[in-house]
C-alpha cells in the first residue's frame, strides 16, 4: 500500500471512530434523559430546609408582633381604669393648693395631704415610664382629633374656637390618644 492510501485509510478510520463515538455519546445521553423521566423526582432536600427555615423565621417575627400587641392592649385598658382616679387626684391637688390656708393645715389634715401628694407623686412616675401624659389644652385652639367638645360658649374674638374649660382630663400615650379631653370651646358672639 502506498502512504497516501494509508494516510487516507487511518483517515477514515479515525472519521469512524469520532462519528461512532459521537452517536455512542448521544445514545448514553438519550439514555440518561430516559431514566430520569422514568424516575419520580426527588425532593431537593436543601430547598425543603431553606423553605422550612423561612416559614419558622415568620412565624416567630409574627408571635413577637402579637405578643408586644397584646401587651401594648393590656397596658392600655390597665391604664384607662386608672385615669379616673388619677384625674380626681389631679384636682384635689389643684384645689388644695388653691386653697388660701394650704400652709395653716395642722396634724392629720396635713398628714392626709402629704400621703396623696406622695401617691399622687408614685402615680406620676409609673405613668410616664409606661409613656402616659396628660394633655395641655387650656386656652390653646380646638383639636377635633384629641378633644371632643361638650359645649360652645359665647366669647370674645379672641378667644373664638379656644379651648376654654376642660370637663374631662384627656391623656395621650405613646404619642397616641387614649382619652380625648372633654372641653368647653369659645365661640365668637354674633351680636
Amino acid at each position: 500500500m502506498s502512504k497516501k492510501n494509508h494516510n487516507h485509510t487511518e483517515k477514515e478510520e479515525k472519521l469512524c471512530q469520532e462519528e461512532q463515538t459521537e452517536t455512542a455519546q448521544e445514545a448514553s445521553s438519550k439514555e440518561e434523559q430516559a431514566q430520569a423521566e422514568e424516575k419520580p423526582a426527588q425532593p431537593d432536600y436543601y430547598e425543603q430546609l431553606v423553605r422550612l427555615s423561612a416559614d419558622f423565621d415568620n412565624y416567630r417575627k409574627r408571635t413577637e408582633r402579637e405578643k408586644a400587641s397584646f401587651l401594648a392592649y393590656g397596658k392600655k385598658q390597665f391604664a384607662e381604669k386608672l385615669l379616673p382616679a388619677y384625674e380626681v387626684m389631679l384636682r384635689e391637688r389643684e384645689k388644695m393648693e388653691k386653697a388660701p390656708n394650704a400652709e395653716e393645715l395642722t396634724g392629720e389634715a396635713k398628714s392626709l395631704r402629704d400621703g396623696m401628694r406622695l401617691i399622687l407623686s408614685e402615680l406620676e412616675k409609673a405613668f410616664t415610664a409606661e409613656g402616659i401624659t396628660r394633655m395641655d389644652v387650656l386656652d390653646k385652639p380646638y383639636d377635633p382629633n384629641t378633644q371632643e367638645v361638650v359645649a360652645m360658649i359665647p366669647s370674645s374674638s379672641e378667644q373664638a374656637g379656644l379651648v376654654l374649660q376642660e370637663v374631662q382630663m384627656g391623656f395621650m400615650m405613646d404619642g397616641k390618644v387614649l382619652r380625648p379631653a372633654r372641653v368647653i370651646v369659645g365661640q365668637e358672639s354674633q351680636d
